[in-house]
């Protein structure tokens, strides 16, 4: 079956997934602020990615803006950046280590 888009559609999906992008990108210099403590940024970091995320999303109606999709959506966010954050944070935790055994 073969599904005709409207090139209205692809050209806000690419434009708006460049934004995503940016933005999502962007953030992470939250984290080069000495004044802010490493949970501060993380939460400013996932808040900001999150909202980034479901106004996309939902501006190119890939979710549908009701109850389930979104709580779905939350908690498969949650999840995915908490999975993430710890990977990031052990390597750096060992690559640490490894720096102070060395020294």
């Amino acid at each position: 079956m073969i599904i005709s888009i409207p090139t209205s559609q692809v050209n806000l999906n690419i434009i708006s997934s460049l934004i995503l992008a940016f933005i999502a990108g962007g953030i992470s210099a939250i984290f080069n602020v000495e004044k802010i403590s490493l949970g501060v940024a993380t939460l400013i970091d996932a808040i900001a990615i999150y909202l980034d995320y479901l106004i996309i999303y939902l501006i190119n109606n890939w979710i549908k803006a009701q109850f389930i999709p979104l709580l779905i959506f939350t908690f498969v966010y949650i999840i995915g950046y908490l999975i993430i954050w710890a990977i990031i944070y052990h390597k750096v935790k060992s690559q640490v280590s490894s720096i102070n055994q060395k020294l």
